[in-house]
C-alpha cells in the first residue's frame, strides 16, 4: 500500500513512520502548518525543521496550511488531503480520540485509509523505544512540573524516569499525548544524516516555554 506519513518532526510521528515503513511503501511526507500556535490538532514548534527532516529521510514533503482554529482546521485539512497521491495516511496518535476521529473523517472524505500504528501503545514502552532507537529532544513544555530545565533535554532513560515521577505527582502523560511536551527527532535509523543543533534560543514565561532552533548542521553517518 502506498502511504503518506503525517509528520511534525516529533517522536510519535517519526516512530509511526518507521513502523509503517516495515509493511508498506512510503511515498511522501505531509507537514501541516497551523497559523495559530495553539492549534487543537497540530504541532507548531520548529516546523521549519521539516525541510531538513524530509531531506534526511529522502522523501518529498507536502506542506499543507490551516488556520489552527478548532474544527475549521479539520475542514481545511480535508480539502487538501485529497490532493495527495497515496492510498493511506499514517499518523502518530496514541490515545487522543479527539484527533483520531477527525483524521478518520479527513481520510474518509479523501478516499484514503487511516493508519495509526502507535494507537493504544503503552506510553512507557513507546518512550523506551524512542530512547533506544532515536536521538530526540524536548522542544516545548506546557504542564505542571515540566520546567525550563526540560527544554532541549534529550529523551533517555534518566528523562523517562523523571517524567514517570511527574506522571505520578501531577498526572503528566508519560508520552506527552495531552500536549504536555513536544519533541524534535535529530537522528533515527531511517535518517540518511544526523541533524546537529548548533544554535537554539529558549523562551520561558514562568509557566511554559519552547526552544527555537536557529541553526543546525547535517552530520554524515559514514
Amino acid at each position: 500500500m502506498k502511504v503518506a506519513a503525517l509528520i511534525s518532526g516529533g517522536k510519535d510521528s517519526i516512530l509511526a513512520l518507521h513502523k509503517v515503513a516495515e509493511k508498506h511503501e512510503l511515498v511522501s511526507l505531509v507537514g501541516v502548518f497551523p497559523r495559530n500556535a495553539d492549534s487543537y490538532m497540530f504541532h507548531s514548534v520548529n516546523l521549519h525543521m521539516l525541510d531538513v527532516v524530509a531531506e534526511s529521510i529522502g522523501l518529498p514533503l507536502k506542506k499543507l496550511y490551516v488556520s489552527g482554529e478548532e474544527e475549521k482546521e479539520v475542514d481545511e485539512l480535508a480539502e487538501q488531503v485529497g490532493e495527495i497521491d497515496a492510498e493511506a495516511l499514517c499518523i502518530g496518535g496514541i490515545e487522543s480520540n479527539y484527533q483520531k476521529k477527525r483524521f478518520e473523517r479527513v481520510c474518509r472524505e479523501a478516499g484514503m485509509e487511516l493508519i495509526a500504528p502507535l494507537w493504544k501503545m503503552d506510553p512507557e514502552r513507546l518512550m523506551r523505544e524512542v530512547a533506544e532507537k532515536f536521538e530526540a529532544v524536548i522542544v516545548s513544555v506546557s504542564a505542571m512540573g515540566l520546567d525550563e530545565s526540560f527544554l532541549g533535554r534529550r529523551i533517555d532513560e534518566n528523562c523517562i524516569e523523571d517524567l514517570k515521577k511527574l506522571n505520578k505527582k501531577y498526572g503528566v502523560h508519560l508520552a506527552g499525548e495531552g500536549g504536555e511536551f513536544e519533541t524534535l527527532v535529530l537522528d533515527t535509523p531511517l535518517y540518511r544524516f544526523r541533524i546537529k543543533i548548533d544554535g537554539m534560543k529558549k523562551f520561558w514565561d514562568g509557566v511554559r516555554g519552547y526552544c527555537l532552533i536557529e541553526s543546525y548542521s547535517k552530520i554524515s553517518k559514514s
